[in-house]
């Protein structure tokens, strides 16, 4: 099981450019962040803010402009506090850069393996955000992150061996109030399919959500004590 998550990307820009852009808090504004506070520095604590998803505090370890930034990073979850590091590295590819980052510290858990895949996924988001941030000038926050509401926490069912189905992914908790719970799915639910498509995995499953939009309807095909359900969830709005 992964205990760590690697994500990179060539920009057609130097490593000042970049480095900017990643450490400057209105730059990062434009691109990444709705408030952003960092006190550059090693010791120097940080705070983002998102318009999807969870605040990101921390502290920075390693400050070495324009190659490498290496943060500790504090996240709450159900009431537990963990710590992962992330590694931005900064290397010259050709007449570009490589920006790449890697998240190391995550348990074997379902809550951290929830995290880990969930985090995968932003950064690999982030860098192409921040790649047409800094090449065109572009901000592609909303055609990549759709603000879809279920109220779910899940994790591909390859992380849970006990899980009723080899692929797919199992359903951590389903908030209450939430699109999930009023479309009937529990926790311990395994989704198999949407709208008849086979999900193999997390990132599968987000990747067959990108057409959908808040306020549409899709069906979900789950397992539940062995038996098959179809559930349609109509999606709520995240900015609601």
């Amino acid at each position: 099981m992964s205990r760590s998550c690697l994500n990179s990307v060539i920009v057609a820009a130097d490593r000042e450019r970049i480095w900017t852009a990643l450490t400057d808090p209105a730059e990062l504004n434009r691109w990444e962040t709705t408030d952003a506070h960092l006190d550059l520095r090693v010791g120097g604590g940080f705070l983002y803010e998102y318009a999807y998803g969870p605040s990101r505090p921390g502290t920075f370890l390693v400050v070495d402009p324009p190659r490498r930034l290496i943060q500790d990073n504090l996240v709450f979850n159900h009431n537990t506090s963990y710590h992962f590091l992330n590694t931005v590295e900064l290397r010259a590819a050709g007449a570009g850069t490589e920006v790449s980052v890697l998240v190391e510290g995550y348990g074997d858990d379902p809550d951290q393996q929830w995290l880990r895949e969930s985090m995968d996924l932003g950064w690999a988001t982030d860098l192409q955000v921040l790649k047409a941030y800094v090449e065109r000038g572009e901000d592609i926050r909303p055609i990549v992150w759709k603000g879809l509401r279920m109220g779910l926490r899940y994790t591909s069912a390859a992380n849970l061996p006990t899980a009723a189905a080899g692929s797919g992914v199992v359903l951590l908790e389903v908030f209450a109030g939430s699109p999930a719970e009023q479309a009937g799915l529990r926790a311990g639910d395994v989704v198999t399919a949407v709208d008849g498509r086979k999900v193999e995995d997390f990132r599968g499953f987000r990747e067959q959500l990108a057409d959908h939009r808040p306020g549409g309807t899709a069906t979900f095909s789950v397992i539940r004590g062995g038996e098959h359900h179809d559930r349609p969830l109509t999606f709520g709005d995240a900015q609601s």
